[in-house]
């Protein structure tokens, strides 16, 4: 205005005013207002805190909305109610009500601040800050999915914390990534992107980075087949066998029973399809083959001619495993033990169940899926027969286990072990890191005389099964016997 005046007065009024106001006032980018948040929120008690945000519009068209919560004056109008910081943070030190302002460049945003003072473990728990989960994680491939989780802090404290499916979710960079309603993040393309979540005036962040990893080339291990050591009662009876890859690195792509070549060693006793469906011919034994890229999984297969076999009992393995976060999954496997001895494979057969699917979701090949914090139990069911495996998720930090295998005995560049899911390939000795919790399998070639460590062995001796937990600081040993 002052610049107005003057050239009015002027005689180079002439010269072109309006050229040099508009020039003036393109070149200059000001804040126009400030916003405080939370709007006209309340504590409950003297000595209750509360984070205030100062956002700042400017008059910039591309400019758009600039945090100033950290270079802003703060001030509150009245200090026997509330004290503010100058990072914005606000302490009650009485009752009543102030107004706390935030300033910046002679522009001032503001807002009223009550204390109701409704005294020690009581009054309305007010949202003071919202924490969210997994913080500042990494996807690595785009259309590859993370769920965020929102927790709020409440003075006083609450139970009722979880904001996920009540707060606003946004994403800074929806050409990045995008996150549904209730917190799932889906990546879109290389970058990173801002996730926030807003709940009550009250506002978090963390990055999310699309890292586009490559992938090394998984190559293949190992071949495991499945049932393990199966028989089949009557003549003319089968039984299907599963092959499935142990790559390293590990791959969910290792069901090779559709493309493997299958084999039988005696024919006269079982033929096997090109699908790994054996059929008996004659009582005895014969070894079943499955080999794919050069490498061979086999097992013995039983015609024992003894008659229908019944059902005895369902083991669920792994036992008791634990999935930290939700979202991922954990694979069960039904071994049923029959009457008149031996094993079966009953993991694609059985019906299983989830006794809370709101912790989480068994699928009908026994994938469970972590879906909240909790416990659930999962059972598989076959002739009526039934076996559980408790499941925990524990949405806690992950804690990396060392499993040490140690062979004794026999001759140790004969015989390897190997591990599901992939990470053990022995020598001597070996060892790798695994989540705690994780169901793990090792599967010895030829079988041990004995193991040590394991929770489930099988009829045959070349598996063993465990929930991997440590049995000396952050280490487990399992130990074979040759």
């Amino acid at each position: 205005m002052k610049i107005l005046a003057k050239l009015s007065a002027s005689p180079l009024l002439s010269l072109g005013l309006s050229t040099l106001l508009v020039v003036g006032s393109c070149s200059n980018k000001h804040l126009v207002s400030i916003s405080v948040t939370p709007a006209n929120p309340s504590v409950t008690q003297v000595g209750q805190t509360l984070q205030f945000q100062a956002t700042g519009t400017t008059n910039h068209p591309n400019a758009g909305r600039e945090v100033l919560t950290s270079s802003a004056i703060w001030s509150s109008s009245n200090t026997s109610v509330a004290t503010i910081d100058k990072s914005g943070l606000a302490t009650a030190t009485g009752c009543g009500q102030t107004t706390i302002t935030a300033q910046d460049a002679n522009v001032m945003g503001q807002t009223a601040l009550t204390s109701s003072c409704g005294g020690s473990g009581g009054g309305t728990p007010v949202l003071q800050s919202i924490n969210l989960y997994p913080g500042n994680p990494t996807i690595p491939q785009i259309g590859q999915t993370t769920q965020f989780i929102a927790l709020g802090a409440y003075s006083p404290a609450s139970v009722s914390n979880d904001l996920t499916s009540l707060a606003t979710w946004a994403s800074s960079d929806v050409a990045v990534a995008t996150i549904s309603p209730a917190g799932l993040a889906t990546a879109v393309s290389c970058g990173t992107s801002t996730i926030t979540a807003q709940y009550q005036g009250v506002l978090a962040q963390t990055q999310l980075t699309i890292a586009c990893t490559v992938p090394p080339t998984p190559v293949l291990q190992s071949i495991t087949l499945y049932p393990s050591d199966p028989t089949i009662p009557q003549l003319g009876q089968t039984t299907q066998f599963i092959a499935l890859a142990v790559y390293s690195p590990p791959s969910n792509k290792n069901d090779l029973t559709s493309v493997a070549t299958w084999a039988s060693s005696n024919t006269t006793i079982a033929t096997v399809s090109n699908a790994g469906l054996a059929t008996a011919v004659s009582c005895g034994s014969t070894t079943v083959t499955a080999e794919y890229l050069g490498v061979v999984g086999q097992v013995p297969l039983t015609v024992q001619c003894t008659g229908n076999q019944t059902l005895q009992s369902i083991t669920v393995l792994p036992a008791s495993p634990t999935i930290p976060q939700i979202g991922q999954t954990t694979q069960f496997a039904a071994l049923g033990t029959l009457v008149q001895g031996g094993q079966t494979d009953l993991t694609n057969s059985a019906t299983w169940s989830s006794s809370n699917t709101q912790v989480a979701t068994v699928g009908n090949t026994g994938l469970a899926t972590a879906v909240s914090c909790g416990t659930s139990t999962v059972s598989a069911v076959s002739q009526n027969v039934a076996g559980t495996g408790l499941l925990t998720v524990s949405c806690a930090s992950i804690t990396s286990i060392e499993l040490v295998v140690i062979k004794n005995g026999g001759n140790p560049s004969a015989t390897t072990i190997v591990s599901l899911p992939a990470g053990i390939s022995c020598g001597a000795t070996c060892g790798a890191l695994f989540n705690e919790g994780t169901g793990m399998q090792l599967i010895a070639t030829p079988a041990p005389t004995s193991w040590t460590g394991c929770d489930q062995k099988s009829s045959d001796n070349t598996h063993c099964y465990f929930t991997l937990v440590p049995d000396a600081a952050t280490q487990k040993t399992v130990t074979a016997s040759f």
